[in-house]
């Protein structure tokens, strides 16, 4: 029997393995106090588990980037020694998970030669020297737990395939904006965004204004226990219409506003309970005390 290993698999886990231990070294100097809660080691490829309060800030992940890759192009060595437990305590290595060792222990230190970047007890693989990763880059982090973040990275060469799909989606962006360079794209993007909003805002003042109007000149019904009932059509923006009912109606006691698919909106004063009303009408709802309503593609529940 012969054993084979894939020498461009082993070598991808092992960039991204000591990357692994650079990113928990950058994430001691933020967070003091933190340790690792997991860790996924694939090709160019980590997933990085960690207790900390709260999220990094774009600036903190910058820094976090631009610190490992300043250690990659330094070109720093990673020494494998195999010690006692009790040198490894001199030197003040971390262990992961609180697991009990061995007395002979095997380290992993990155360091500049007067200084330790990074000492851990590990026993898997890892590149010879920083160089050998290439580059890293951070492309998500999220909670994944209460008081657990986690960071997913690359390594080479899926940096590069990262920067190739940014360059892919800037140059679509480029043609479809109609400008000349890269540069150009942000200002574009500025101006459309502030124009978007304004019509966003235009086309919510008429409509708001239009809603008024069709509930002031509807025809109404009334019954004991609504002193208003009117039907609207199905299209009706329930979002909008929510916000608006009370102003329109402002001295009605009761009032009901629904749809033939039974899309409703029950509006009251204090006297009368919301509540009550659509338990006496066997209704589903969402609501207040005040005011009730049901809306299967939308529900705003106070």
């Amino acid at each position: 029997m012969k054993l084979s290993i894939d020498r461009d698999q082993r070598y991808a886990k092992m960039r991204a393995h000591t990357a692994t231990h650079l990113l928990h070294a950058e994430l001691g100097k933020i967070f003091p106090d933190t340790k690792q809660a997991g860790s996924l080691v694939d090709e160019d490829l980590l997933r990085f588990d960690f207790y900390a309060n709260n999220l990094l800030t774009p600036d903190q992940i910058r820094d976090i980037e631009n610190n490992i890759n300043k250690i990659i192009y330094e070109a720093y060595p990673v020494d494998l020694i195999e010690t006692t437990f009790d040198e490894w305590v001199k030197l003040w290595a971390k262990a992961f998970f609180e697991e009990k060792y061995w007395n002979e222990v095997r380290v992993i230190r990155v360091h500049n030669g007067d200084e330790n970047i990074s000492v851990e007890l590990c026993g898997w693989t890892h590149v010879s020297n920083t160089k050998d990763i290439w580059a890293f880059t951070i492309i998500s982090q999220e909670a994944v737990a209460s008081w657990i973040k986690r960071i997913t990275a690359y390594t080479w060469p899926k940096v590069i395939e990262k920067l190739h799909n940014y360059e892919e989606i800037l140059d679509w962006a480029e043609s479809a904006l109609d400008v000349k360079s890269y540069a150009q794209i942000n200002e574009k993007l500025q101006k459309y965004v502030k124009e978007n909003s304004d019509l966003q805002q235009r086309v919510e003042s008429l409509e708001t204004s239009s809603l008024r109007s069709a509930l002031q000149s509807a025809e109404s019904q009334s019954n004991a226990d609504f002193s208003k009932i009117i039907k609207l059509s199905n299209d009706v923006n329930f979002k909008a219409l929510w916000w608006i009912v009370k102003s329109v109606f402002p001295s009605e006691k009761s009032v009901l506003l629904f749809t033939a698919e039974w899309n409703y909106i029950i509006s009251t004063d204090w006297s009368v309970s919301a509540k009550e009303l659509v338990k006496k009408y066997n209704l589903r709802w969402w609501g207040s005390d005040v005011q009730a309503q049901w809306k299967d593609e939308w529900v705003l529940n106070i």
